[in-house]
């Protein structure tokens, strides 16, 4: 077989630092705190601030990835998964340096916001953190997505508006969603997770409950809020919408399962994180926070 060129190399590198913060997650993520700001201030958000608080989570979601992919070097390795650092594109010290450079620019980002914003940023950040360090391998790994994924609404009031304390309201609410999301997210590894010995939780459940348990978690999370937006609020129409879409698109993704289960898997987490944020914002549309 050709080696390849420098370029090629060159090439491979430059998408192996792109993957390296887990891209869709991050996307995701500042894609949901920009809709949570627009709303926040009914589509007219103070750029300056709007953009400082999109940097600086952005800086706290590269730590996150970046750190996620040094803590999981050795099973990644083991598991035979090409991954930036067990291919040998990227040093385990160079993914540090990117987890030292998103830090830093989530706090140069942040602190202009003030203490209050800089913290919220930072306790999310600081919930991604602990699930790469310790909490991933145990039954506990769902607990810094309850944290930080209803944050990011908070954060956007916070920030951008004032806090109305009816937003931590996501916190019940979006509980089942937000295990759903984890579950989504680490389901494609489930089966080399259990074959390599890990003790997170897809691999603790196995890849056919762990996909049951992300499918029902996901549904149940849709018809609560449906409830709730009928029951709390008086236009509930933005959350029914919303969670008749998601309970559409996971029937359409039960189905697709039996004919390409590998795909689907793939693919679940985008489809499962979109539904959170349409979750979310449907809820707050109908709640007029």
């Amino acid at each position: 077989m050709d080696r390849p060129t420098a370029p090629q190399r060159r090439a491979a590198t430059l998408r192996a630092y792109r993957d390296l913060p887990h891209p869709w997650a991050v996307l995701l993520v500042i894609a949901a705190l920009a809709l949570f700001g627009l709303l926040a201030t009914r589509g007219r958000p103070e750029p300056v601030r709007f953009a400082l608080l999109l940097l600086s989570a952005l800086g706290g979601q590269i730590a996150i990835g970046a750190l996620n992919e040094y803590c999981d070097r050795e099973l990644d390795a083991a598991a035979g998964r090409a991954k930036p650092i067990p291919s040998g594109l990227i040093s385990p010290r160079a993914a540090l340096r990117v987890t030292a450079g998103g830090l830093a620019l989530m706090l140069v980002a942040g602190a202009p916001l003030g203490l209050l914003p800089l913290a919220l940023v930072g306790l999310g950040t600081g919930a991604g953190l602990a699930y790469d360090l310790w909490l991933k391998p145990t039954r506990w790994s769902w607990v810094p997505y309850l944290v930080a994924l209803p944050l990011l609404p908070i954060c956007a009031w916070v920030t951008l508006a004032r806090f109305d304390p009816r937003l931590l309201l996501l916190y019940p609410l979006g509980a089942l969603m937000v295990l759903a999301v984890h579950l989504a997210q680490s389901l494609p590894d489930a089966a080399s997770d259990r074959a390599a010995g890990a003790g997170t939780l897809v691999a603790r459940l196995g890849r056919d409950r762990a996909l049951a348990a992300c499918l029902g978690a996901a549904a149940l999370g849709a018809t609560q809020v449906a409830i709730a937006a009928l029951w709390l609020t008086d236009r509930p129409l933005p959350a029914l919408l919303a969670a008749g879409a998601v309970l559409l698109a996971l029937g359409a993704a039960r189905l697709t399962h039996t004919r390409a289960p590998g795909r689907v898997e793939h693919h679940l987490f985008k489809v499962i994180g979109a539904g959170a944020v349409a979750l979310g914002f449907g809820w707050l549309v109908a709640l007029g926070v």
